[in-house]
């Protein structure tokens, strides 16, 4: 189990504008208000994050046809047919956890308070944007980490994404201590704070490559990936 802190973070301007509806070349016709505010909120968001991300590899005992997957500790991961394809050849899971912590969120409920409404769903934005990069850059380190011990690494997988239950949240959560780094779980499946993510991703020496890669290989550290060799 490895914690990491002190991550600098990198917020991209043009991907805050489309969370907050400017798609594409809307994002280029945005009135010089919303141009502002968001520069501004981006600007004033540094000094609010506070990004840790947690990650264990948990060594898989078998894969049954059924999408049980029973792990060395004793506990198991339930996976939806697509995932079961896709984990073929694994040996490993990497389970990880990021946030950006909960100072960003209180000073978007502040805005809302004040009625401060594009200021608000500008940081919130902000604060998507951060979270994503986040989590892309733990998940960087784990494939750097696998490159260097000769494995390959698959997609990362979210619980609630695609038609992958929620409820296997709470499997992530009774294998990475979330407390160490201030997550908590809901009785829902919702993460405490919010701008939080988990995922899954599949390590090992045989597995079938099908994807270009996912938003992580932007930033990632690897040199000479498995996926950069589609592009």
């Amino acid at each position: 189990m490895k914690i990491i802190k002190n991550i600098k973070l990198k917020i991209d301007e043009e991907e805050v504008l489309r969370y907050q509806g400017y798609h594409h070349y809307k994002a280029k016709k945005a009135n010089e208000m919303i141009m502002q505010i968001t520069r501004e909120e981006i600007e004033q968001s540094y000094h609010l994050f506070e990004p840790q991300g947690i990650y264990s590899k948990v060594m898989i005992k078998n894969i049954n046809s059924e999408g049980r997957i029973n792990l060395e500790n004793g506990l198991h991961l339930e996976i939806n047919n697509s995932m079961l394809n896709l984990l073929r050849g694994t040996s490993y899971l990497a389970f990880g956890l990021s946030t950006i912590g909960n100072h960003l969120e209180g000073k978007v409920v502040e805005l809302f308070a004040k009625n401060e409404y594009p200021k608000a769903i500008a940081l919130d934005a902000v604060g998507t944007v951060a979270s994503k990069f986040l989590s892309n850059y733990i998940q960087s380190v784990i494939c750097q980490e696998a490159k260097e011990q000769k494995f390959q690494t698959t997609g990362y997988f979210n619980p609630g994404s695609g038609d992958w239950d929620i409820s296997q949240q709470k499997n992530i959560f009774e294998i990475i201590p979330a407390d160490e780094i201030g997550v908590r779980l809901t009785e829902s499946y919702m993460m405490i704070p919010k701008k939080s993510l988990s995922w899954v991703i599949g390590i090992g020496k045989e597995i079938i490559i099908t994807s270009k890669g996912n938003d992580s290989c932007k930033i990632c550290l690897a040199e000479n990936c498995q996926f950069r060799k589609t592009f």
